[in-house]
């Protein structure tokens, strides 16, 4: 890593003044969470149909739990941080207050952060996925 990056993400830092940034990471966790709970029990019951044998609470005690579990984290971060913003958007206040923010620096408003997320998504998910069903199989 250069040290360059440290400096922009410092810069980058203090751009973000408004308390309303600070929203987002509750907004993005609960998300992130939710989305993940959701996808992981019903991969879970999916197996529990498919293999009765198995005892388990959420997901097997295995590697392949593991693979399910961290799968659908990556394969939900990128969506949950578009929802995220969007669920932010939608308060007026906070709309106006993010794009005074982004108004300074080209590329930072709303809709091209969300291009760049949409753009991780579309690898992250569908690997993520990709992952967790490698995970189930592999119990």
């Amino acid at each position: 890593m250069k040290i360059g990056f440290f400096k922009e993400a410092y810069v980058r830092a203090k751009r973000c003044r408004s308390l309303w940034n600070l929203l987002l990471i509750p907004i993005v966790v609960g998300t992130w969470l939710v989305t993940w709970f959701v996808s992981v029990l019903m991969l879970g019951q999916l197996l529990r149909l498919a293999r009765p044998d198995l005892q388990f609470i959420l997901l097997p005690d295995t590697v392949g739990g593991i693979l399910m579990a961290v799968g659908f984290l990556f394969a939900w971060l990128p969506l949950s941080m578009i929802v995220g913003n969007l669920l932010l958007a939608a308060v007026p206040s906070a709309r106006r207050a993010l794009d005074a923010e982004a108004s300074t620096v080209p590329g930072t408003d709303l809709g091209s952060a969300n291009k760049g997320l949409l753009k991780a998504a579309m690898f992250l998910t569908p690997a993520g996925i990709v992952v967790a069903i490698v995970g189930a199989l592999f119990l």
